[in-house]
């Protein structure tokens, strides 16, 4: 039986928003997905099949809020013939499109497929490098544009030139607004950022490992606890909820009152690539439709598992959600006073 896990930090809890969400991702990609047999390095292939679409976590995310409804604004940097074809998906997915435009090109990202193995290699470019006048552009739009009980969702890497106390620096200006604002990002990006105690922390464990310093190898009680104890600093730190994700079969989340292991779904896996992006969407949209937490970690797991099943990354079709997401069970991790400070 699930275990509840609500209210939680119910003060903090969202009772409605404005049905949109705004997503500032500065370093946005055309993502180029191939699949081919098997890949062997040193060697050519042949391609099976290519799907090139925006990508990029920004536009995973965007285009999976719009399938479930909710209005979205975007905020980054589009430049070149790239930066255009991912414009023209704003407006043909009736995304707000509040991109600054650069003078650089918005980079591409190869996305190989092993349909032997449903293994995914993804080379990532660093992005294109942008200028103190386009920094000074997208920091404005933003300032312009978050207001009091916004939902904001910062995700993904940071271009050249763009510092990495960026999302902190948009978490700030959330926190002065009375906007809520949600991180997934890694390394010094995302460390800044926890030290701006944004309401959500999302990331892997990895990440969340390197950017707090707990324990991220193994599986043992002893790893769990370093990574429990360092949810739990970060949650005393300010934030409402951290989630960091374990692997394909579960997840753990944070909140103050206390800690949940998360049981995900079993699928034979196409391409995983994207699917914490779909999850975060997924979570996010779920807060802006009014739902509980648990019902919104609910629909986020679904996310993630259905975008795994599929090719190409982001969830254009909802309807597979709700089976997976009956399926999805928690249970109690440990109590705060459990966890090693």
């Amino acid at each position: 039986m699930n275990a509840a896990i609500e209210p939680i930090n119910p003060i903090d809890w969202p009772t409605s928003s404005s049905r949109r969400i705004r997503i500032v991702g500065p370093n946005p990609a055309m993502d180029r997905t191939q699949t081919i047999d098997r890949l062997e390095p040193g060697h050519v292939h042949r391609v099976r099949s290519v799907v090139a679409r925006a990508g990029g976590k920004s536009f995973i995310v965007a285009r999976t809020v719009r399938s479930l409804g909710v209005e979205v604004s975007m905020y980054g940097f589009l430049g070149g013939p790239v930066g255009a074809i991912a414009a023209e998906e704003c407006r043909d997915r009736g995304i707000d499109d509040r991109h600054t435009p650069i003078a650089g090109s918005t980079r591409i990202t190869p996305v190989i497929v092993e349909v032997s193995t449903g293994r995914s290699t993804v080379l990532n470019e660093p992005g294109p490098e942008v200028t103190e006048a386009e920094i000074k552009q997208l920091r404005a739009k933003i300032a312009e544009d978050v207001l009091l009980g916004d939902l904001v969702v910062c995700t993904g890497s940071l271009p050249p030139g763009l510092p990495s106390s960026f999302y902190a620096d948009v978490a700030e200006l959330a926190h002065s607004r009375g906007a809520r604002l949600a991180v997934d990002a890694s390394r010094d990006v995302l460390r800044h950022a926890l030290a701006a105690a944004p309401w959500l922390v999302k990331c892997n464990r990895s990440e969340f490992a390197d950017a707090t310093g707990c324990a991220a190898d193994g599986h043992d009680e002893a790893a769990l606890r370093s990574i429990a104890s360092a949810m739990v600093t970060q949650i005393e730190r300010g934030s409402s909820i951290v989630i960091v994700t374990m692997g394909s079969a579960a997840f753990v989340v944070a909140t103050a009152d206390g800690l949940w292991q998360v049981a995900v779904p079993q699928i034979e896996a196409v391409n995983a690539t994207g699917s914490g992006d779909t999850f975060l969407a997924c979570f996010m949209a779920s807060v802006a439709d009014g739902c509980s937490l648990s019902d919104s970690l609910r629909m986020a797991t679904a996310g993630g598992v259905v975008n795994a099943g599929q090719l190409t990354p982001g969830l254009d079709d909802a309807s597979g959600l709700v089976t997976f997401a009956a399926a999805v069970s928690f249970a109690p991790l440990l109590e705060l006073n459990q966890v090693p400070s």
